[in-house]
């Protein structure tokens, strides 16, 4: 008994493996899911679908997404620095269901220990200018 418990903890704290495609496939899945559910709450009214979409979304969202591995990482967008929690699939980077490629525009990407306020601070006072 004492050792089941041992492997239940353990598998608590380890991040989840996953694949590049497998992560694409499930923020698609999520994002079509989101799409339905908005659908059906404003344009159908069908408030019972809504909420069996909105249960679907929680259910990915806890058995998934919330496993992965996020880093902190900073990089740049042309001239601009900016400072942001990514998921970390092997040695690529992903925001928002999308890989973070220099075809994308993000340039020099690095892992950093924690967001500071300065670095949150430089980022917001950048964004005055544009």
């Amino acid at each position: 008994m004492h050792y089941i418990y041992r492997t239940l903890e353990k598998t608590k704290t380890t991040k989840m493996k996953t694949t590049a495609t497998e992560y694409i496939y499930k923020s698609e899945l999520k994002s079509e899911l989101s799409r339905a559910e908005y659908q059906a709450k404003t344009i159908d009214e069908d408030f019972t679908l809504a909420f069996e979409l909105s249960r679907m979304i929680e259910t990915l969202e806890k058995d998934y997404f919330s496993k992965l591995e996020t880093v902190n990482i900073s990089f740049y967008i042309g001239s601009r620095s900016y400072y942001e929690t990514a998921v970390k699939i092997g040695s690529k980077y992903f925001k928002c269901g999308k890989n973070m490629t220099r075809g994308r525009g993000y340039n020099s990407i690095e892992e950093i220990d924690k967001i500071t306020d300065k670095m949150t601070e430089s980022m917001i006072s950048d964004s005055y200018y544009y």
